[in-house]
């Protein structure tokens, strides 16, 4: 019996199941860039875009820790709003 048969005989479209998969990788995605934010945020106490311009600011100075720091946060920042962006396309597909 394949996965289909099996959703069919449980009453679910493939389309439902697939969204609802789609909208939980999307959300633990989410909630893991979150966290790793979080963690930037609090260890400098500042937002990202803050931190961002701090560190690009420092004029002959160099803090490879800062800098670290910054690449692995402005990942996480943007893959948190990549991940927010298609958790609203999924919620929006019909």
């Amino acid at each position: 019996m394949t996965v289909v048969e099996i959703l069919k005989q449980a009453g679910e479209r493939e389309d439902h199941v697939l969204r609802e998969h789609a909208t939980l990788l999307a959300l633990s995605k989410m909630s893991r860039y979150e966290a790793e934010c979080a963690l930037f945020e609090e260890k400098y106490a500042e937002p990202f875009h803050a931190f961002k311009e701090r560190v690009r600011s420092m004029l002959n100075e160099e803090d490879f820790q800062m800098d670290d720091d910054l690449m692995d946060w402005e990942f996480a920042h943007t893959a948190l709003s990549w991940w927010k962006d298609k958790l609203e396309e999924i919620r929006h597909v019909g």
